[in-house]
């Protein structure tokens, strides 16, 4: 068993995981990459929201502080000794797929050969084979998953971009597959029986996993970049005198990733002794992760910020 597994987040809401400068007219914008400028949820943020999510389940989670260590000072259940680390290492949230809306089938998602890139290679250290390989698509053009996006030669409207339909490539199809296999929550294991009228009440998600397998669109890494800029959600908000309900404050704007992302985080046991021969700690926590609903960012009480989380750990 290994000391590393990648842990998928699938947007329920939209979600506003906060970053440190407004930009232009934006607030309170989400957080990025300085070199990329893609969308990202930064390690702390994410440790911090399953230190949350384990702290408020004590029954499933009793082993909080050895697993993300000690409360940080000043919070509630904060020690007054030095704090201690814990052995869980989160890594970054990075962005997998980004809903972009369509003319045909109401939205896409949106990839890139370094999205793909990098989940390949955080899937090298988390021991999970049998990846698709990496596809390449020109600036200006777009290759679908599926052939009914577009005849090849066609234009495809992708957000505000009119872009150039490729032919369909095989592993653009066989990425689709696996990320609706893997990165999305898996069917359960005892289904419910359905009730009238609601066919897939057992797998929520049996929906989604089959439209993503034909909804995936690659573009190109500069066009995926503007995508993510142009189509985040931006909601203004004011805060209104008590009595007169007139403007207090405001307007002010706020950034959200939209329902639908898909992220990807790599954990690891950072202190994992790779000479023992006891199971790794790390596959304890599957069952515990695996399928839970996760409350990430701000605007909590506002709705947002649900994850759905998919464990994917090391191949046997």
């Amino acid at each position: 068993m290994g000391d590393s597994a990648l842990l998928y987040c699938y947007a329920e809401t939209a979600v506003h995981a906060g970053g440190s400068d407004s930009v232009g007219v934006i607030d309170l914008p989400i957080q990025r990459e300085s070199t990329t400028r893609l969308p990202t949820i930064w390690g702390q943020s994410a440790k911090g929201a399953l230190r949350d999510h384990a702290r408020e389940d004590r029954k499933n989670w009793p082993d909080v502080e050895k697993v993300f260590g000690s409360a940080p000072p000043g919070s509630p259940g904060a020690d007054t000794e030095p704090p201690k680390p814990g052995w869980l290492a989160v890594g970054d949230l990075r962005l997998v797929a980004f809903p972009v809306p369509t003319l045909r089938n109401t939205f896409a998602w949106a990839s890139s050969p370094l999205l793909l890139a990098r989940q390949t290679r955080m899937a090298e250290l988390a021991g999970v084979r049998g990846l698709p390989p990496i596809p390449t698509v020109d600036a200006g053009s777009v290759v679908p998953a599926a052939s009914f996006w577009a005849e090849p030669g066609a234009r495809l409207a992708v957000g505000e971009y009119d872009l150039a339909a490729k032919p369909v490539e095989q592993a653009v199809t066989a990425w689709a597959g696996w990320l609706a296999d893997n990165a999305l929550p898996a069917a359960p294991a005892q289904p419910r029986q359905p009730t009238a009228g609601t066919a897939n009440a057992s797998d929520p998600f049996a929906f989604f996993r089959d439209k993503l397998r034909t909804d995936l669109l690659l573009v190109s890494d500069g066009d995926l970049a503007a995508l993510t800029e142009e189509h985040v959600e931006l909601l203004p908000r004011i805060q209104l005198e008590s009595e007169a309900k007139t403007v207090k404050h405001g307007p002010w704007y706020t950034e959200y990733l939209p329902a639908e992302t898909i992220m990807c985080s790599l954990l690891r046991d950072c202190l994992a002794d790779t000479s023992a021969s006891e199971p790794a700690r790390l596959d304890g926590l599957r069952t515990r992760l695996d399928g839970e609903l996760l409350v990430a960012g701000g605007d909590e009480t506002l709705g947002k910020g649900l994850l759905w989380l998919r464990w994917r750990g090391k191949d046997a």
